[in-house]
């Protein structure tokens, strides 16, 4: 068996949807390790949400856990641009399982997120110079793949030597981060990863690392499990892509219901909530369906995005006592894990990849409802728009 660790829930969603591509058995795990059979286990944290000290926490308990009796590999799954506290996470791996190496490679050729000499590029740019270098949580404001490792993890950090470059074998100590630009290269690092009881990478890494412990063989056929047209999506997103769809479903006549202005102060009455959640069960009631935004404006207040994202489980949670939810389709990984521990939903049974990054999965305790998640990012299908 393999077990997983990811480091947000929809990096844990792509990893469980790479499984389904091979008809492995996988199970689902909200900071815990699933209870049931499996063929590869997956173990999905918040730690990019918490501080560095946290995400040590919480990947030394977890780890200690996942070993604990068990002869599992481990694979820790990170975001493809490094974003997170990857060397704080992997430093509190090694310590518990006395490790003195491991190999990272998180990169994915097919959407151009390459290493060359040590530098990471996004298509033919390196990273510092795109986007990514005003992401608000974790800028790349480096392109050396050793330096930006190192201003994300500065108090945790003890594996004091990194090895980038072409590199052909993995010998001594210290993270191994080898060049990659094509997949025939991501291959090659799987194949150096050889027997190592611990690998940290992106999920384009992960399918490679199956391929080559022949824990996956072939793409094998999803069963094409019929989706309800009873279903309640959120947008928790602010991504651009996510206000137009918005507008998209309105025009498809879904209804589209924003928080309304009580819901968005910093300090709320407790009856705001009730109030509207009494209002959302009644357009349930009519149509079946209903899409939920936080708002179309950029709300601003200290700790705004955490208290919304809150609030909005509280909703969920209301209208999911209230109405016969069959699909609850979450947008956005901090709010989807957000809504798993409101509805204590710990343990999830994937089903389904409806496309890349975007899988439906079944709620353990409550058979009947059926989850999907995506990044805020990624378009929902066709078949979910249709619905």
């Amino acid at each position: 068996m393999i077990t997983v660790i990811a480091d947000d829930i929809t990096g844990a969603a792509e990893i469980a949807g790479v499984c389904l591509r091979y008809g492995l058995r996988v199970t689902f795990g909200i900071e815990s390790v699933p209870g049931t059979e499996c063929d590869v286990c997956v173990i999905a944290t918040d730690s990019r949400s918490t501080s560095e000290t946290e995400a040590y926490s919480i990947y030394q308990n977890l780890t200690k856990e996942v070993i604990n009796g068990s002869d599992t590999i481990i694979f820790k799954k990170c975001d493809s641009v490094l974003r997170g506290y990857v060397l704080s996470e992997l430093t509190a791996m090694m310590e518990v399982m006395k490790l003195k190496r491991v190999i990272l490679q998180p990169t994915n050729p097919l959407s151009g997120r390459c290493i060359r000499q040590g530098l990471y590029y996004v298509g033919n740019e390196k990273i510092a110079d795109t986007a990514f270098s005003h992401d608000p949580d974790f800028p790349a404001t480096a392109s050396q793949v050793q330096q930006l490792l190192l201003q994300r993890s500065p108090f945790y950090n003890r594996i004091t030597v990194m090895h980038t470059g072409n590199i052909r074998e993995i010998k001594g100590e210290g993270v191994f981060i080898p060049d990659c630009s094509t997949v025939e290269e991501l291959k090659t690092c799987s194949e150096i990863s050889g027997n190592e009881k611990l690998v940290c990478g992106s999920a384009a890494f992960f399918e490679q690392v199956l391929l080559q412990k022949k824990i996956a063989v072939k793409l094998k056929d999803q069963p094409d499990t019929p989706i309800s047209s009873d279903f309640l999506l959120i947008s928790g997103s602010t991504h651009s892509a996510s206000r137009n769809f918005a507008n998209h479903m309105r025009d498809l006549e879904c209804p589209v219901m924003a928080f309304p202005a009580a819901m968005l102060q910093e300090k709320i009455e407790t009856t705001a909530m009730d109030q509207w959640i009494d209002e959302l069960v009644v357009v349930w009631s009519q149509q079946h369906k209903l899409t939920l935004t936080i708002s179309e404006n950029n709300i601003s207040f200290p700790g705004s995005s955490t208290i919304l994202k809150q609030r909005m489980s509280a909703v969920v949670k209301g209208l999911a006592e209230r109405c016969d939810i069959k699909e609850l389709l979450i947008e956005g990984g901090a709010t989807a894990y957000s809504i798993l521990n409101v509805l204590d939903s710990k343990t999830l049974i994937p089903v389904r990849e409806l496309s890349p990054g975007v899988i439906r999965m079944q709620n353990f305790m409550i058979p009947s409802m059926h989850l999907t998640i995506k990044p805020g990012s990624y378009p929902w299908p066709e078949n979910i728009i249709s619905l």
